[in-house]
Parts: C-alpha cells; structure tokens; sequence
C-alpha cells in the first residue's frame, strides 16, 4: 500500500519516535489540530505500516545483560536451504537481537546481548558454533556506548 504522507505526518512521526505514550491531546495541542484528525492519523500510518510497532526500551544494564558485542559469522556452503536454516535458528535465540545478512568478508552480522564473558562464552559454545554449516565466527566487544537512537529523524 502507497501512502502519501504531508509535513503533518512527518511532525507527527517524529513525536511519537520521542515518546509514543504521549496523549493524543497532547499530540494534538503540539501540532495544532483536535484530537480525532491525529487519531485518523496514526491510525493511517499504522495501517499503511509505517509506524511498524511500538515498544518500549530497557536499560540492558539493570536488567543483567551489560555485554553487547557484535558476531560476524560466514557460513561454509552458500546455498538457500542453508541461509534459511541459519535464520531460521537465529530468531529463536533471545541473546540475538539483531541479525543482518551482509556482504564482504562475513554472511551474517549479529548483535547479541550477555550478563558477562561466561555468558557469552556459553552461548557460542551451546548454540551458536551448534548450528551447522558455520565457517566462522568473529566477535567484536561494545567497550563504551557512545550513541544509541531508535529515531529516523524524516
């Protein structure tokens, strides 16, 4: 479905990218307009599927998962039943919380969350090096959180 979205949207878009439980009256008195035509609104967006979802982001820290690295990961033979399997695999492991196929050196790019070393030392060894038709695996460690943003600024 085509949408065609106006500064408006845009305006709207981008508050609710800062807080999403904000009244729609709130919304309303930001943007100049009463409170059914926002509601139209999101409504619009979420149906056309540009406001995909929304939730809510926790602190990694206060809930025991502090180590955040990025796993690079190739796959020894290149064939379609392979990816899917890997994928297929990936979605169901909850330390994963990004997984993207990539070009370059590596066919996939993980970002996985732990509470420490042993942690993730424990997801390599007993899930992650299980999985077959795995080549490589190369793990680069988050040292410091310099910039982290859901946001598209549009």
């Amino acid at each position: 479905m085509s949408i065609k979205i106006d500064a408006t949207d845009i305006k709207l878009i981008n508050l609710l990218q800062e807080d999403c439980k904000q009244p729609i009256k709130e919304l309303s008195e930001k943007l100049n307009l009463s409170v059914a035509p926002i509601h139209d609104r999101i409504k619009k967006l979420e149906k056309a599927g540009i406001i995909k979802r929304y939730v809510a982001i926790v602190n990694l820290e206060l809930i025991n998962k502090p180590l955040i690295n990025y796993c690079s990961v190739s796959i020894v033979k290149h064939h379609s039943d392979v990816f899917e399997e890997f994928t297929k695999a990936v979605r169901e492991m909850d330390e994963v919380l990004e997984c993207y196929y990539v070009s370059g050196n590596y066919d996939y790019l993980l970002k996985i969350i732990s509470s420490d070393m042993t942690d993730y030392q424990d997801f390599i060894l007993n899930k992650l090096s299980k999985l077959e038709h795995i080549a490589n695996i190369n793990t680069q460690f988050v040292m410091k959180h310099v910039k982290f943003k859901t946001s598209v600024r549009l």
